[in-house]
């Protein structure tokens, strides 16, 4: 009874702390900054609709998803996983609709992983690692973009990256990250399985979280052992994330503001703020990082000089169009509703079991 009833409470706690972000972001936006003179969200709500960005920027993030769910078909193939490219679309429109909507433990990922491996319950652990391979190379994937775009416009003499101490910092950062994590994977191909068996072991003992990261390092691990579809999927991943990229810039100016020069990021300044705001609300503390992504955003518009309100709109109007994929996936998932729900009750009872076989094992080993 306790455990049905945090399944819907954990939900309920989620979208009200991201739907109480978001309503205190507008908030605090709401009027113009008398200092700056910087527009409030109201005022830009009120004033002209620029339709071609919005309709651009839509475009854009429909092509986004479109390469990372062709980069998750591969990931899928590569550990020799039978599926369709249609299918793996569906099921991942599926997974855009349960990921944007529901901030619950059973998210889009998981549903996908089921479904794959449903017709072939032995290689259910190649499923999960595939679903968790493709999260983990799309935020890598994230880290390198601003690591490599930063650096480029560092070079080139860009004045609004070398002017700014903190952008330098956050591309400094990012490129440190890139490199380490690009070492740390190349050197997994020097251990032995019995050190990598032992180590996810280890990972089992971490409170909560135990189970999946051991399946994220097997992943990790799996995909060590192929890393031509790990070279292709990051090359994929830069393609997907300019596209990202490009899409926020559209939607930053589907508000049009009164000074252009002052207000509006730059594309140089968007491809190295913008991978940061999507890997922050990347955490999974709300529906679709509702509010956590305009809080990012004021605050990389902060940091790069620009009105904060510029950064809290951009993403608003992004995010009419993420919600409007997500309405797609619905429909999608409407045609397959019974299926969907039926897999849903039958991954919650395998977490269940795997939370209890896990603390099981840990009382063993204890004793």
């Amino acid at each position: 009874m306790k455990k049905h009833a945090a399944r819907w409470l954990v939900p309920v706690l989620k979208y009200g702390l991201g739907f109480g972000l978001l309503g205190w972001v507008i908030y605090k936006y709401w009027e113009p900054n008398p200092q700056t003179g910087a527009p409030g969200v109201q005022q830009l709500l009120q004033g002209e609709i620029a339709y071609e960005w919005l309709i651009a920027a839509a475009l854009l993030l429909a092509t986004t998803t479109s390469i990372q769910l062709y980069r998750w078909y591969l990931l899928v193939r590569a550990l020799d996983l039978p599926t369709s490219l249609r299918n793996a679309y569906r099921l991942g429109l599926v997974g855009v609709y349960y990921n944007t909507f529901f901030p619950g433990s059973v998210g889009g990922d998981l549903l996908k992983a089921y479904f794959i491996a449903k017709a072939h319950p032995e290689r259910k652990t190649r499923a999960v690692a595939s679903v968790i391979a493709d999260r983990a190379m799309g935020l890598f994937g994230l880290i390198l973009f601003v690591g490599v775009s930063g650096s480029v416009a560092w070079a080139l003499g860009d004045v609004r990256i070398t002017n700014n101490a903190d952008l330098q910092r956050i591309v400094t950062i990012m490129a440190g990250i890139a490199s380490g994590s690009i070492v740390g994977f190349l050197a997994l191909g020097l251990l032995p399985e019995r050190r990598v068996d032992r180590f996810a072991s280890r990972l089992k003992w971490v409170p909560k979280i135990g189970t999946s990261l051991s399946e994220m390092w097997y992943a990790v691990w799996m995909y060590r052992q192929r890393l031509k579809v790990v070279v292709l999927g990051v090359a994929i991943s830069a393609v997907a994330h300019c596209a990202l990229v490009l899409s926020f810039h559209c939607a930053s100016r589907v508000f049009p503001p009164s000074d252009p020069a002052a207000e509006l990021a730059s594309i140089s300044e968007h491809f190295v703020i913008a991978p940061i705001g999507f890997i922050v609300q990347a955490v999974p503390v709300s529906p679709g990082g509702v509010g956590v992504g305009e809080a990012a955003f004021a605050g990389l518009y902060k940091i790069s000089g620009r009105p904060e309100t510029r950064g809290v709109i951009a993403r608003l109007s992004l995010r009419i169009v993420e919600w409007l994929l997500g309405f797609i996936g619905y429909i999608v998932f409407l045609r397959m509703r019974a299926e969907v729900i039926e897999a849903q009750h039958e991954v919650e009872e395998e977490q269940e079991h795997k939370e209890a076989a896990s603390e099981e094992q840990k009382k063993a080993e204890g004793k």
